[in-house]
C-alpha cells in the first residue's frame, strides 16, 4: 500500500513516497476472487501501522495511488511463504458459478481423435493448415466440417481446461515452504476434499433459513411482520446473499434443478451431482430445524389461537408448499414447471458471455430479483417453491417435529411429482429453449453434430454398463451405429 511521507516541522526535507509494484513482478499477485484486482506485496514502510480491513471491500486505490486505478489487496510479504495455497483455484478447473459467466468446456460430442486428426494434416488430407486464412474461413462457413469420423471407442474422455491463473510465485512459495505441506491441520486437507459440497450446505443453509424465517415471521403473526410481497422479496434476496457466499467455490446452485441442468447443457461434471443435492438436501434439512426451532414458541401460540394442530397452523405455509385447495393438479404441476424453466432459462443468458453478461457482481443480485418475481407471479397457488430441496428440508423436519406421515401423502404426494418432477423437468426444458434458440457454445448437446451426438451417447451407455455390472451385452457396434447420424 503506498504511503506519503510529508515534510515535518522539524525537518525541511522532502522524501519521495514508496509507489507500489503495479506491473508484473513477483511482488504482486491476482486476487483470487476478482481478475479486476490486484494485490500489492510489500514490505510496510511503518511495521506499527495495520493493514486496513474494511467490509466496504477492497479500497479504492486512488487514496493509496492516484496513478493506479485498479483496486488492490494488501498481501504480507511472507503471507505466500506460510499460506501457499492462497489465490489457487480449489480444483484446478472450472466453476459453473451462478455469480460468475459460465465455463465453456470441452465433451464427448464435441471431440474427434486429435491424434488422428494432427497425422491427417501432416499427410495432406486435403483440408488446410491450421490458423491460416482459408482455414479460419473455412471453419467459419462450416463449423464441423473437420470433425472426425474415428471410431467411437477411440474418441478420448472429455477434460478439464487447465487453470492458468497460477503464477510462478505462488509455485516457489509452495517450494520454499519449510515442510512442504500444503493444508495447516487434518480438518484443513478433509476440508480441501468436500469444500464445495460445504459451500453448497452453507448456502442453502443461509439462504432458507433467511426464508423461512421471513415466512414463518408473516403466517405466525396473521400478516402483521410481513406481507406476500414482503415475503418473496425475502426469498428472492435470501438466495441472492447465499450465491454471494458460496458463488465462488461451489457455484452457488443451491438448487438440485440447477445442478441437473448445468450436467446436461454446460458439462457440469456429473459425478458432482450426487453430492450436491446431497449437500443441498442437508442445507435445507440444516435451515428448516434452525427456523423451526426459533419459532417454535410463536408456532405453538398461532396452533393454540386458531385450536388447530400444528399441522394445520398457519405455519405450514411457511414449512412446506401445497397447492391451494381449488387449483387443479396440472395447473399446480405446470405452475412449478414454467416457474422452474423460466428461473433456468435466465440463469443461462446471465452465464452466457456471447449474450449480454450483467456486470461484476451483478449476476447474483439479478438471480435474487428474478426468484422474488416468481415467486410474486406464479407463488400464490402452489407456494413458489422452484427448488426441490427447499420443499423436502421442511418436510422432513416437521415429520421430526410430530406433524405426522401425511406430509408426504398428501396432495397426491406432491412433494414427489411437484417439487421435485415439475422443477426438475421444468429446469431442464428451461435450458433446453435457451440452447436451442439463443445459445451458439458447442458445449451444450444441441450444438453436437448428429453423429457425435450419438456416439456420445453410445459411450456412456458402454460405461454405465462397466461400471454397474450389468452384464456383457455388447453395445452394437459403435462406428456402424453413428454413422448412420453422418
Amino acid at each position: 500500500m503506498a504511503r506519503t511521507h510529508s515534510a515535518t516541522s522539524s525537518s525541511h526535507t522532502h522524501r519521495p513516497s514508496p509507489q507500489p509494484t503495479t506491473s508484473t513482478s513477483p511482488s504482486q499477485t491476482r486476487s483470487p476472487n476478482s481478475f479486476s484486482d490486484a494485490t500489492i506485496h510489500e514490505t510496510p514502510s511503518h511495521p506499527s501501522q495495520a493493514p486496513f480491513i474494511s467490509l466496504a471491500g477492497v479500497p479504492s486505490t486512488q487514496q493509496q495511488n492516484p496513478n493506479n486505478t485498479a483496486g488492490v489487496v494488501y498481501l504480507h510479504p511472507d503471507y505466500l511463504r506460510y499460506n501457499p495455497q492462497y489465490g489457487q483455484k480449489h480444483q484446478n478447473g472450472p466453476v459453473w458459478s451462478l455469480a460468475n459467466p459460465l465455463p465453456h468446456v470441452v465433451r464427448n460430442g464435441m471431440r474427434g481423435n486429435q491424434s488422428q486428426q494432427d497425422s491427417s494434416n501432416e499427410t495432406g488430407g486435403g483440408s488446410p493448415e491450421k490458423n491460416t486464412p482459408q482455414a479460419i474461413e473455412q471453419d467459419q462457413d462450416h463449423p464441423n466440417i473437420n470433425t472426425s469420423r474415428d471410431a467411437a471407442a477411440d474418441e478420448p474422455p472429455t477434460f478439464n481446461p487447465q487453470d492458468r491463473g497460477e503464477t510462478s510465485e505462488k509455485h516457489q512459495a509452495q517450494e520454499s515452504t519449510p515442510d512442504n505441506r500444503s493444508h495447516f491441520n487434518t480438518w484443513a486437507e478433509w476440508r480441501h476434499y468436500i469444500r464445495q459440497e460445504l459451500a453448497e450446505w452453507l448456502g442453502v443453509t443461509v439462504a432458507m433459513t433467511l426464508g423461512l424465517c421471513a415466512g414463518l415471521s408473516t403466517f405466525t403473526s396473521q400478516n402483521q411482520a410481513g406481507t406476500f410481497p414482503s415475503l418473496a422479496a425475502a426469498w428472492g434476496f435470501a438466495f441472492m446473499i447465499a450465491i454471494y457466499v458460496a458463488g465462488g467455490v461451489s457455484g452457488g446452485h443451491l438448487n438440485p434443478a440447477i445442478t441437473i441442468s448445468m450436467a446436461v447443457w454446460r458439462g457440469f461434471p456429473t459425478r458432482r451431482c450426487f453430492t450436491y443435492i446431497l449437500a443441498q438436501v442437508l442445507g435445507a434439512i440444516t435451515a428448516s430445524g434452525i427456523a423451526y426451532a426459533i419459532y417454535h414458541d410463536s408456532i405453538v401460540n398461532s396452533a393454540n389461537m386458531d385450536a388447530v394442530p400444528q399441522a394445520q397452523s398457519a405455519a405450514k405455509q411457511a414449512m412446506v408448499t401445497v397447492p391451494k385447495e381449488f387449483v387443479h393438479p396440472v395447473a399446480a404441476f405446470f405452475t412449478e414447471f414454467i416457474g422452474t424453466a423460466i428461473l433456468l432459462g435466465v440463469i443461462m443468458a446471465l452465464g452466457d458471455d456471447t449474450n449480454a453478461p450483467p456486470g461484476a457482481g451483478m449476476q447474483a443480485f439479478i438471480i435474487g430479483l428474478l426468484i422474488t418475481v416468481l415467486v410474486l407471479a406464479m407463488g400464490y397457488t402452489t407456494g413458489g417453491c422452484f427448488n426441490p430441496a427447499r420443499d423436502l428440508g421442511g418436510r422432513l423436519v416437521t415429520v421430526m417435529a410430530g406433524w405426522g406421515g401425511d406430509m408426504f401423502t398428501e396432495y397426491h404426494a406432491w412433494w414427489v411429482w411437484g417439487p421435485w418432477v415439475a422443477d426438475i423437468a421444468g429446469g431442464l426444458f428451461g435450458g433446453f429453449v435457451y440452447d436451442l434458440v439463443i445459445f451458439t457454445g458447442g458445449e451444450s448437446p444441441i450444438n453436437y453434430p448428429a453423429r457425435r451426438r450419438k456416439r456420445a451417447l453410445l459411450l456412456k451407455e458402454r460405461n454405465l454398463r462397466k461400471k454397474a455390472h450389468l452384464g456383457r451385452r455388447k453395445v452394437p457396434d459403435l462406428e456402424r451405429a453413428a454413422d448412420e447420424f453422418a
